[in-house]
Formats: C-alpha cells, sequence, structure tokens
C-alpha cells in the first residue's frame, strides 16, 4: 500500500504547513454547516503541497459525501453536467450534504475539454452544496475565468523543517532507521513537495536501506515548476539572447499568455520609449508568425514565434535596468474575464426581470438596464421590485455597482423582506376572507339539496301510494 494513501490526512489537524489556509477552509466549512451558504473555494498552489488532500480531510471530517472530478476524467460540458450538475444541488441518502471537488481546473484544455469552462462554471452559479476547485496554476486561462465566482485560498510550499519533522514520525512508525542530517537534505531536495517526498522515502524503505546521505543521493531533486516572475525576471534582466525552450520549459503555460504577460510589463521594464517600442514592433512580428503557424498547421515552426517574441524583448534594450519592477497580470486577460462575467449576470439578471416587464434581452440590454440605477433610488419601488422578481444581493450590488455587503444593498433587502411578509400576510387574509364566504354558500346548497330530496320521497311516496 502507498504511504501517501496510508498516512493521508483523515482530519484538518492531520494536514502539515499552510495553517492559514486552512483556518480559512475550516471558517468556511463551519459556516456551511451553520447553515449559511459560501461561495465555492479555489485552493490555488504547487502540486504535493496539501490542496487535494484538504478536501478529503474536510469531507470525512465534517462527515459529507465527496463527489470529485479529477484530472484523468473527461471534462467536457456534458461529462462535467452529468457527474456535478446534481451533486451540486441535492443532498445524500443519508441526508447529508456533498462536498463537490473539482481537482485540477487549470488542467480543463479547450479542444479535448470541450465547452468544460462553461459548464463549470454553471455548477458554481448554481450550487447549493458546497465547492472546492484547486489549481496549480493561478494565471492558467480556466482559473481567470473562474476566480471571480470563488474565494481564493492560497497554499506554499511546505518548509523543509517541518516537512522533516514530518517524514520523522512516519518513518518512526514504520520501524525504519534514519539519519536526520540526511532527511534534512532529503526535504529540501522535495521543494515543498509533500506526496513527492513519501513516494521517495517509501521507495528507499522497499529497498531495504537507511535513510542516510548514501540513499538520499540517489534521489534527484525535484524539478520545480518555472513561476512566471522568475521568466519575467530572466527576459527583461538578460544581457544576451536565450534559447526559449530553455527558459519555458518547466513554465506551464500557453504561448499566447506567456506573450500577454510580456506585452504587459514592457512598458512597467522599459523607461526609453524607442526601447518600449522596438520590443512591441518584436512582440508583433511574433504574433503575426503565430498566426500564420495556426492557420497553416506547422506546427513545428512555434519556437521560432517564441524566440522573436522573447529574444526580442531582450536586444529592444539599450541597458539593464537595474530596478524592482512589480510585474502586473495581463489586464486585457482580467478585463475578459470581468466582461465574460458581466454578461453572465445581466443574463441572469434578465432571466428574472424579462418576464415581469414582458421585453427580450436586447430591449432589456438597451431600454432596461440603463434606468434600473435610476429606479432604484427610490427606495420603496427598490425593494418592491427585488420582492416581486425575487432579486438577490448580488442582483442588486450589480445594480447599483456597490459591494453586496454594502449597507445600501443590505437597507434594499431588508426592506424586500418586509414587502415579501406583508405581501404573504395579506396573500393569507385573502384565502381567510373567501373561505369564510364560502362556508355560508356550500351550507345553505346542501339544505336545498335536503329539500330537493324529502320532495322527491314524498312525491315517489304518494305516487306509490295511489
Amino acid at each position: 500500500m502507498l504511504w501517501t494513501e496510508k498516512y493521508r490526512p483523515r482530519r484538518l489537524d492531520d494536514l502539515i504547513g499552510n495553517d492559514a489556509a486552512i483556518a480559512e477552509v475550516r471558517k468556511w466549512a463551519l459556516l456551511w454547516k451553520a447553515g449559511k451558504p459560501q461561495k465555492p473555494l479555489l485552493l490555488v498552489g504547487p502540486p504535493g503541497v496539501g490542496k487535494t488532500a484538504t478536501a478529503y480531510a474536510l469531507a470525512e471530517e465534517m462527515g459529507w459525501d465527496l463527489v470529485e472530478m479529477n484530472a484523468s476524467d473527461v471534462r467536457d460540458a456534458k461529462s462535467v453536467e452529468r457527474v456535478l450538475g446534481s451533486a451540486s444541488q441535492s443532498v445524500s441518502f443519508s441526508g447529508a450534504r456533498k462536498l463537490v471537488l473539482i481537482d485540477e481546473v487549470d488542467g480543463i484544455q479547450g479542444n479535448y475539454d470541450r465547452g468544460g469552462v462553461s459548464a463549470v462554471l454553471k455548477v458554481l452559479r448554481s450550487a447549493k452544496n458546497p465547492v472546492i476547485l484547486t489549481a496549480n496554476d493561478e494565471y492558467a486561462r480556466p482559473v481567470v475565468q473562474i476566480k471571480g465566482l470563488c474565494k481564493v485560498v492560497k497554499y506554499k510550499r511546505v518548509n523543509y523543517r517541518t516537512l522533516a519533522a514530518y517524514l520523522a514520525k512516519i518513518l518512526e512508525r514504520e520501524g525504519i532507521p534514519y539519519d536526520q542530517s540526511a532527511l534534512l537534505e532529503l526535504a529540501k531536495r522535495e521543494s515543498g513537495d509533500v506526496r513527492s517526498a513519501l513516494l521517495d522515502i517509501q521507495a528507499i524503505a522497499e529497498r531495504g536501506g537507511r535513510i542516510d546521505k548514501t540513499a538520499v543521493s540517489l534521489v534527484g531533486y525535484r524539478d520545480r515548476e518555472t513561476n512566471i516572475f522568475e521568466v519575467l525576471r530572466t527576459i527583461f534582466k538578460s544581457e544576451r539572447v536565450i534559447r526559449p525552450f530553455s527558459l519555458t520549459a518547466n513554465l506551464d503555460m500557453d504561448p499566447d499568455m506567456l506573450t500577454a504577460w510580456i506585452v504587459e510589463n514592457i512598458p512597467r521594464e522599459y523607461e526609453d520609449p524607442e526601447e518600449i517600442a522596438d520590443a512591441f514592433h518584436w512582440a508583433s512580428r511574433s504574433d503575426v508568425f503565430r498566426g500564420r503557424i495556426i492557420r497553416r498547421q506547422y506546427w513545428g515552426f512555434l519556437s521560432y514565434a517564441l524566440e522573436l517574441l522573447i529574444d526580442g524583448a531582450i536586444v529592444a534594450k539599450k541597458r539593464v535596468y537595474r530596478k524592482f519592477t512589480p510585474y502586473q497580470f495581463p489586464t486585457w486577460v482580467r478585463q475578459q474575464a470581468k466582461y465574460k462575467q458581466k454578461r453572465q449576470t445581466i443574463k441572469k439578471l434578465f432571466q428574472k426581470l424579462g418576464p415581469v416587464l414582458h421585453v427580450s434581452l436586447h430591449e432589456f440590454r438597451r431600454d432596461v438596464l440603463p434606468l434600473l440605477p435610476l429606479l432604484f433610488s427610490n427606495r420603496t419601488w427598490a425593494a418592491h421590485l427585488v420582492a416581486y422578481a425575487r432579486l438577490t444581493e448580488d442582483d442588486v450590488a450589480f445594480i447599483l455597482d456597490k459591494s453586496p455587503h454594502s449597507a445600501e444593498v443590505e437597507s434594499i433587502m431588508k426592506e424586500a423582506e418586509r414587502v415579501r411578509e406583508r405581501i404573504l400576510r395579506s396573500k393569507l387574509q385573502r384565502q381567510a376572507v373567501k373561505q369564510t364566504r364560502k362556508q355560508p354558500t356550500d351550507q345553505k346548497k346542501e339544505q336545498n339539496t335536503e329539500q330537493q330530496d324529502q320532495g322527491k320521497q314524498v312525491t315517489l311516496f304518494d305516487y306509490f301510494g295511489r
């Protein structure tokens, strides 16, 4: 049996490192348990630091049934809907909540998992059960699209001393001798990856060896995934051209996103207008060549397009800037994600208000949406519309361009709740009056029926008596 499974955390307290992140997850789960629905959680961090293990441990600790979709599954629209659709809405046969886990969401691919991101977004918007997503790359395109609907919790690499102490406990349970300094060296080589560390010490133990420096020397250093910020620093601070493959071999990012990162940060790094113009020129040429490669399917030439982009940015500068530059996430990608989210919100709002106002989606966008903030400036009208159309806090916040937790939004929602109560009370009163009026009429009908029956009996008696 693999030690990764044998020593899998059964409770949140069993996890090592990332105490602040785990505390956030526990708080989120307790709010769900108290009947207060929360946003889905997006756990972001390097591989092997305990993101998936957190979801498993949480489900076991809370007594929730776990429904999982991981990277090995096909994650197109139909598969996501089939596996996660009902699970995100209903409770289990035992009456317990279900915890929905979408593992490595950054691995959803465009063609292979067609429609997967849209289906996941649909699940996140309508989920009535807790949902946890995990991702290794915070800046992957699927993650950027999903982030706005989630609460992001960041996981860091586990400190090597913490990792070494954890491994020592396991070795003591298994009765395997070890050298403390060798164990520290092994923990350093693992780059904070708990899962890999467990696999390595199990491999050494099964060979019948003691965990010493000789055994550790046979375990190579783990290939660390290159961080985009390291790549940018290398490009902008380099004095000579670089082979793109050597720079991006361990960078889990597609060429379009890499281009966006470089183009976004060229004017942040370079100060001379000529340098900026030259770097943009080479980025433009790279984009033209990538377009031709895609149209003609000449994928073998992609490395040359990357070379134009990266080496063009390097040779464009006249000098290396010895300064700290705060590199930023690509603005257009963030705006694109916000625009898509805005369109989805408008569509959702239309589904509630369209039938009430008897307008089409086009008319709603053109005529109604610009007037809604003006309508909501009157608290009475706003409260009645919210109550009648059953708008949520997020809907009202979008209309007013405010935070869902702002005083203005909360005030409207409280007034709408009072309006709903008055409507319900009035409805119950009308039903009571209707019942009261109906009762005498029914009694009168019964009396008339009895008289008619009696009359018929007399007539028949007389008839047969003759």
